[in-house]
C-alpha cells in the first residue's frame, strides 16, 4: 500500500516537471526580437491619430469592417470632424496571483474524455491549457477566465438606427458570479453550497429603454454540458413572471441588437460548438481603455478617441452543433494573454459577413488589491440591418461580494 502511494507521488512528481519544462505561465504576447519589432513600429506610430486619411496605412492591423466604417463616415453616422482612434503602446496583461498558482498547480492534471470535455472540470481551477495547441484548447481557457469571480458594473448601451438617426437607450445595474473555477476571491475553488450545480450566474436590473424600465432577469449556467442555462424575467410593466426557454437565446435582448450568446463575444456553454484554430493575427485592440476620455455624439456610431495597441491574436472559427443555428459561423479573435475574445465576425447561414463585435478591457483594481483585466465596453455593427450599438461599463467591483441568493425568482419579483 505503502509502496503504491510513493509511486503514485512520484508520477505526479514527473508529471508536473515535465509539464512545467513544456509550458510556461503567464507568457507575454511578445519578448526578445518580437518585442523589439513591435517597439520599433511603435515609434513610427505610438501616438499618432487615425482616420480616414491615413487608415490605409495601418489596414493590415484594422479588420476590414472597421476600415470600411472609418473612411465610409457618411453612411455610418460620423461626427463633423469624423472618426478616429490614437495608436497606443503595447503593454502587457499579468493575470492575477491566484490564477498562476492555480494554473500551475491543476492545468499538468488535464484530461479530456472521448467527447472532448474535460473530465475533473467541476473541481479544477486556472487555466486548462496554459500553452493551447488547437481552436478547443483557447475556447476552454475563455471559459475559465472567471473575471475575477465575482464582478458588479453598470453597462449604457445606447443601439442606433442608422438610417433613421434614432437612439434607443438602455441602461441597466449587472451582477455576475463564478460558483466554481474560482481563483481569486473566496471561497476557492467554488461555493460549497451548490445543490444545483450552477457553474456561472448573472443578474440584470434594466431601467431603460421605458418600457423595460425596473424590469429583471437572471441566467443560470450549469457545470453539467448537457443541460441548458436557465432563465427568468420578471417584467415590470405587465408584473409577469416568465421563463426564458432555450430556443429564445437566439432572440434579440430587450430590443437591442444582439443575441443572448452575443454578450462577452461568447455567453453559452463550451460544449456547443466546434473549434479550430487557423492562425494568429496582428490587430490594434482597445485592450488598455480608459472610457471617460472616449467621445461621442448623439447617433454616433464608434466612439472617438479610443485607444488601440497592437496584440497578436489568436484566430478561431466556431460553429454551433446545431444545424439549425441563427448564425453560420464566427470568427473569434482571442487575447493571448487573458484568453478574453476581444473581437469577433459573425456570419449568417449564406456565409455572409452579419456583424461585427469588438470589446475594450482595462486593468481594474480587485476587492482583493490586484489588477484584472475586465472589459469595460464594445461596439456592434450590425451590417446587414445598418444598424450599431456603443457601450461602456462602468465597474463597480471586481472580486466584490455578491449574494448566491440574488438569482431566485424570488429577487425577481422584489419591490425596488
Amino acid at each position: 500500500m505503502k509502496k503504491a502511494l510513493i509511486c503514485t507521488v512520484l508520477s505526479l512528481l514527473i508529471t508536473v516537471q515535465a509539464w512545467a519544462q513544456e509550458n510556461q505561465f503567464p507568457v507575454a504576447a511578445y519578448s526578445g526580437p518580437e518585442l523589439e519589432k513591435i517597439q520599433n513600429w511603435e515609434s513610427q506610430w505610438a501616438g499618432k491619430k487615425i482616420d480616414k486619411s491615413n487608415i490605409d496605412q495601418v489596414s493590415e492591423y484594422v479588420p476590414a469592417t472597421l476600415v470600411k466604417l472609418y473612411k465610409d463616415q457618411g453612411s455610418w453616422q460620423a461626427p463633423n470632424d469624423g472618426f478616429y482612434f490614437t495608436v497606443t503602446p503595447y503593454k502587457r496583461v499579468v493575470e492575477t496571483q491566484g490564477m498562476i498558482a492555480a494554473t500551475r498547480k491543476n492545468a499538468p492534471l488535464v484530461k479530456l474524455n472521448d467527447r472532448g470535455l474535460i473530465e475533473n472540470y467541476d473541481d479544477f481551477a486556472g487555466m486548462p491549457f496554459p500553452n493551447p495547441k488547437n481552436g478547443a484548447e483557447i475556447a476552454w481557457n475563455y471559459d475559465f477566465n472567471t473575471r475575477g469571480d465575482s464582478s458588479q458594473y453598470r453597462r449604457y448601451t445606447p443601439t442606433i438606427e442608422v438610417k433613421l438617426h434614432a437612439e434607443r437607450p438602455q441602461d441597466a445595474d449587472c451582477w455576475e458570479l463564478f460558483f466554481a473555477h474560482r481563483v481569486d476571491a473566496d471561497p476557492k475553488p467554488r461555493i460549497s453550497d451548490n445543490p444545483k450545480g450552477i457553474h456561472w450566474a448573472g443578474f440584470y436590473h434594466m431601467y431603460k429603454p421605458n418600457e423595460y424600465a425596473n424590469t429583471r432577469r437572471f441566467n443560470l449556467r450549469y457545470l453539467d454540458p448537457t443541460k441548458t442555462d436557465d432563465q427568468w424575467m420578471y417584467n415590470s410593466s405587465t408584473r409577469r413572471l416568465s421563463r426564458i426557454s432555450a430556443a429564445q437565446r437566439a432572440d434579440y435582448v430587450e430590443g437591442s441588437i444582439v443575441i443572448y450568446d452575443d454578450e462577452f463575444c461568447w455567453n453559452g456553454q463550451i460544449s456547443s460548438n466546434n473549434y479550430t484554430l487557423t492562425g494568429t493575427r496582428e490587430l490594434l485592440c482597445p485592450r488598455h481603455t480608459d472610457i471617460t476620455k472616449l467621445e461621442r455624439q448623439d447617433g454616433q456610431t464608434l466612439f472617438n478617441n479610443l485607444g488601440r495597441e497592437r496584440i497578436k491574436t489568436l484566430v478561431v472559427d466556431v460553429t454551433s452543433k446545431d444545424k439549425n443555428y441563427v448564425y453560420g459561423k464566427r470568427v473569434w479573435y482571442v487575447d493571448p494573454e487573458t484568453y478574453i475574445i476581444l473581437a469577433t465576425e459573425i456570419y449568417n447561414r449564406k456565409g455572409q459577413l452579419w456583424k461585427y463585435i469588438e470589446q475594450f478591457t482595462q486593468d481594474m483594481k480587485t476587492d482583493q488589491g490586484e489588477m484584472k483585466n475586465y472589459v469595460v465596453g464594445c461596439h456592434v455593427i450590425d451590417l446587414e440591418r445598418v444598424w450599431a450599438a456603443v457601450s461602456t461599463q462602468t465597474v463597480r467591483g471586481v472580486g466584490t461580494q455578491v449574494d448566491p441568493a440574488m438569482f431566485s425568482t424570488g429577487n425577481l419579483q422584489k419591490a425596488y
